[in-house]
């Protein structure tokens, strides 16, 4: 895989969440806050939506880059989990309980590297 295509993926999303922060804290849009944000009580658990788009989006990643990027796509979960988290109220100070942030970044790392192992599965064969 060349990592052209995951410095392309990066600027894309770069974009979007930038347009989408904006949309939501400025225009005050939350149509899509079912997909990157826990319920009101922040139980991750309770948000089927919220959970499965970010395990079938990690593991389609892993499926698609790889191995070969394991490392920079950590970092950029990492990040993009931390900002869609600081920006959840629109207010940097004002925040939720920092564990579901924990748990969805373990388990966003864990289906990036299920769907490498099914990258290296499918490329043996």
């Amino acid at each position: 895989m060349d990592t052209i295509y995951f410095y392309i993926y990066l600027i894309a999303l770069i974009v979007t969440t930038t347009l989408f922060i904006l949309s939501r804290c400025v225009f005050d849009y939350h149509d899509l806050d079912i997909f990157f944000y826990p319920n009101h009580n922040n139980n991750i658990f309770e948000n089927y939506i919220y959970l499965i788009s970010h395990i079938i989006v990690n593991f389609l990643l892993g499926l698609f880059f790889g191995f070969e990027i394991i490392n920079g796509m950590i970092l950029k979960i990492i990040l993009f989990e931390m900002m869609l988290f600081i920006t959840e109220r629109c207010d940097i100070f004002y925040t939720t309980n920092i564990s579901s942030l924990i748990i969805i970044i373990i388990i966003s790392v864990s289906f990036y590297t299920i769907g490498s192992v099914a990258n290296f599965i499918f490329k043996k064969k």
